[in-house]
């Protein structure tokens, strides 16, 4: 039977976390069918053996083992294998928040039916598990589906896409560093009357430190790329304002306090 859900972890020498990854996913109540894509580049560390352990335990798990030329790159590699209905992508620094999350994001939905969403988008949370200090929530703009063409964006780590839907945007952009995640749901928004599901539930937990989200510069080369990608379909005015709402949406997610989630090392 194929997948429902085709989900694809990338990963380089993440022995610290790819466990939790692994874990979260095999968790998973559920009631439909599953695969869980591990596209590792290299590793020199004993993440292919986690790998390996887990697929040894769970049957939905498939391996991709060879050298790619970036995170993009392994990313467009997975989905290439990809089966399901729906794909979501989550790092090797991720972890599904709850052990009912999938079914919570495809509740009511049947495999192949005419009615599905192309998209369903959650919340995502970022930080230092169980620090206090500041943190990200990442929700998913509640007019997303209403403002479209703004800059307001969905996070990758909580967004469930038809695969039918990322090959026909040629999935994504090797060449950029930083934000071919957001370029490509510009994309998807600009060449497809998107029909979406958003929930106002947590998909998936990042922790602080990824190339993408490390710091001020890292923010700033991320939104250049967003600037330079959207120039040409958009022009430099629209393009500056797209990019700025995106900005302002990144900064809106920071909160102070106690980071979220680690109730969920308490499941395991």
């Amino acid at each position: 039977m194929s997948p429902f859900v085709s989900i694809v972890t990338v990963s380089l020498n993440a022995d610290a976390t790819i466990d939790d990854t692994l874990a979260s996913v095999v968790r998973q109540e559920r009631m439909f069918e599953i695969e869980h894509i591990c596209v590792d580049g290299g590793s020199t560390d004993r993440t292919r053996a986690l790998i390996d352990e887990w697929s040894a335990r769970c049957g939905h798990i498939k391996r991709i083992y060879e050298r790619d030329k970036g995170i993009y790159d392994a990313m467009n590699k997975g989905l290439r294998a990809a089966a399901g209905e729906y794909v979501l992508f989550l790092n090797a620094d991720d972890f599904l928040v709850a052990n009912n999350t999938l079914t919570t994001a495809l509740q009511g939905l049947t495999p192949g039916a005419d009615g599905n969403p192309d998209l369903i988008a959650g919340d995502v949370s970022m930080g230092t598990i169980g620090q206090r200090g500041l943190w990200r929530h990442r929700r998913v703009p509640r007019l997303l589906a209403r403002l479209r063409g703004t800059g307001l964006f969905p996070v990758h780590q909580g967004r469930f896409v038809k695969r039918s839907m990322l090959e026909a945007v040629g999935g994504f952009d090797p060449d950029l560093r930083l934000a071919s995640d957001v370029t490509q749901y510009y994309d998807m928004e600009r060449q497809f009357p998107l029909n979406m599901r958003i929930f106002p539930t947590d998909v998936a937990f990042m922790r602080a430190g990824g190339a993408a989200n490390n710091g001020v510069k890292a923010m700033y080369l991320g939104t250049r790329e967003i600037y330079r990608h959207l120039l040409g379909a958009h022009g430099p005015v629209r393009a500056a304002s797209m990019a700025l709402v995106k900005t302002v949406q990144s900064l809106s997610e920071l909160r102070f306090g106690k980071c979220p989630h680690e109730r969920w090392f308490a499941m395991k």
